[in-house]
């Protein structure tokens, strides 16, 4: 700032010097004015007289500027209207102590004016200095970009100093291993030409933990910066500082919870799916080892039951391993859909035959609208949305109830698919929390009953991953409660999306 302080001093010493001119020339227009009455009106008179400019001098130009004045007019006196004229000697006594009465009124006028004038002048911009400080706090609050706090920066500080452009200029660091990312704002009271600006009329530093890592530029018409002007513009960057500051530690904070939450989600999914694992793992185990015992002769049937027990449990397992791969994508924005021109029917077809091993003990029906039109999608993704609603339904649906899945077209460009169980209703405040990660509903005892070979529990997966894939293809995926259960409906765009869809952060469940 010692730069800014020398051009400072160099601007009050001119803008000081120009007032003391102003001043010495009223006094002469003064002086000019009452020459020619100085017959007519007595020395008293005019000395009066000569107090109104010498008092508007203080009121307008400072103290210093009134006291040059009021020597001046005291010479001016003493020289043109007290005789002997043009002179400065003084015959008589009375004339003298006009003289000095006058030098000593007028030099008291001067300060008891300017220092009215000083105390309104600091009154007026503390005022200005805490109205415009309130202004920038309040739109700084809550700022958590490193632009958006350079822009309010750049702003006030053009209209607090009247100025016709001001540019912020920052370079920040967030670590030693990635380059400096580099910031810019720029505020301007019309259009201009930023080459053709020159040099700035004042550059200020931005300064982060003792680090420069900036300056702020202004232009303005006026290039006289008083001390008042200097202290309100290095709080601005103060505060931007801090807000700056502010934001690096909200990003750090929320950094280090994203990192807590991780680990506690890592926990909950391995604590969550280690059963679900075990439970295949240890059937298709005990299958095998049964198989290879020697001390036991199977026969055929026994044989083709433990073999279909373990393809059984294989599938299932596979069906787990899908989930948690696909729960991970969609986690890390890693979804790739692989889109393609697939006929419904055949993505339909295929989910059903590999879900029919579950299915013994329910009956699966099709209903597949005729001439429905072809659609973009994954065709793996989508047969596995379908997998887990009937995995889903096959689980809470009582034994020998029946699965339906319907298509339809919804409209000229969506494809409605349901799939309808005729298991116990979800109450209303569940229908949408069903599609969050690890939610899971408690089977009602008449279905806890029975057995099932999807068991009796899960991850609370599936249906948020058929969340996320249904609304990454461009889709909307919802529940409904039906009279004799419950369905899940899902839609498709008929026609190709012009830009990649974007994966869905799956939402997970309050605990």
């Amino acid at each position: 700032m010692s730069e800014l302080q020398r051009r400072f001093r160099e601007s009050s010493l001119t803008q000081e010097f120009l007032h003391q001119i102003l001043s010495l020339i009223l006094i002469v227009v003064t002086t000019v004015i009452f020459y020619p009455l100085r017959d007519v009106m007595g020395t008293a008179i005019i000395a009066l007289l000569y107090l109104v400019p010498i008092g508007i001098n203080a009121a307008f130009w400072g103290l210093g500027a009134a006291i040059l004045s009021a020597i001046f007019a005291f010479l001016t006196l003493n020289f043109y209207f007290i005789p002997p004229y043009n002179t400065l000697f003084v015959h008589r006594s009375q004339d003298l102590l006009i003289l000095i009465v006058f030098l000593g009124v007028t030099i008291a006028i001067s300060q008891l004016v300017g220092r009215m004038r000083a105390s309104l002048q600091a009154a007026t911009a503390r005022e200005r200095e805490a109205v415009r400080l309130y202004d920038l706090m309040i739109e700084l609050a809550g700022l958590q970009s490193e632009q958006a706090i350079l822009e309010v920066l750049a702003r006030q500080t053009r209209l607090a100093n009247e100025a016709n452009v001001s540019i912020a200029i920052i370079s920040l660091v967030e670590n030693e291993k990635a380059p400096p990312q580099q910031f810019k704002a720029v505020s301007s009271a019309s259009e201009f030409n930023e080459a053709e600006l020159g040099r700035a009329d004042l550059v200020a530093p931005i300064q982060m933990s003792g680090k420069f890592i900036g300056e702020l530029r202004i232009w303005r018409r006026s290039k006289n910066f008083s001390t008042a002007d200097l202290r309100l513009i290095r709080i601005y960057i103060n505060q931007a500082v801090l807000a700056l500051e502010r934001a690096r530690l909200t990003r750090a904070t929320t950094y280090a919870k994203i990192l807590e939450e991780s680990n506690r989600l890592k926990s909950s999914l391995l604590s969550s799916v280690s059963h679900e694992l075990r439970t295949p793992l240890a059937t298709i185990k005990a299958s095998i080892s049964s198989l290879r015992s020697s001390t036991v002769e199977w026969d055929s049937d026994v044989r083709d039951d433990l073999l279909a027990l373990i393809e059984e449990e294989t599938d299932h397992l596979n069906l787990l391993v899908s989930n948690l791969l696909n729960m991970s994508r969609l986690e890390s924005g890693a979804l790739i859909l692989e889109e393609s021109w697939n006929a419904l029917s055949d993505i339909i077809h295929s989910a059903v035959k590999r879900s029919a091993i579950y299915a013994s003990q329910h009956h699966i029906q099709i209903n597949i609208a005729p001439n429905l039109p072809f659609v973009f999608v994954d065709y793996l993704l989508i047969e596995q949305v379908l997998i887990n609603l009937v995995s889903n339904s096959l689980k809470y649906a009582p034994k020998g109830s029946t699965i339906q899945i319907l298509t339809e077209k919804a409209n000229d460009q969506t494809i409605l698919v349901q799939v309808t169980n005729e298991g116990p209703q979800i109450a209303e405040e569940y229908l949408d929390r069903i599609f969050d990660k690890f939610f899971q509903l408690e089977k009602p005892p008449a279905v806890q009953k029975q057995n099932s070979v999807l068991g009796q529990g899960g991850t609370g997966l599936g249906l948020s991953i058929c969340k996320g894939i249904i609304e990454a293809h461009g889709g909307r995926i919802w529940a409904e409660n039906r009279p004799k259960g419950i369905a899940f409906l899902f839609t498709l765009p008929v026609q190709s999306r012009q830009q990649p869809s974007q994966a869905v952060i799956l939402k997970e469940t309050e605990k």
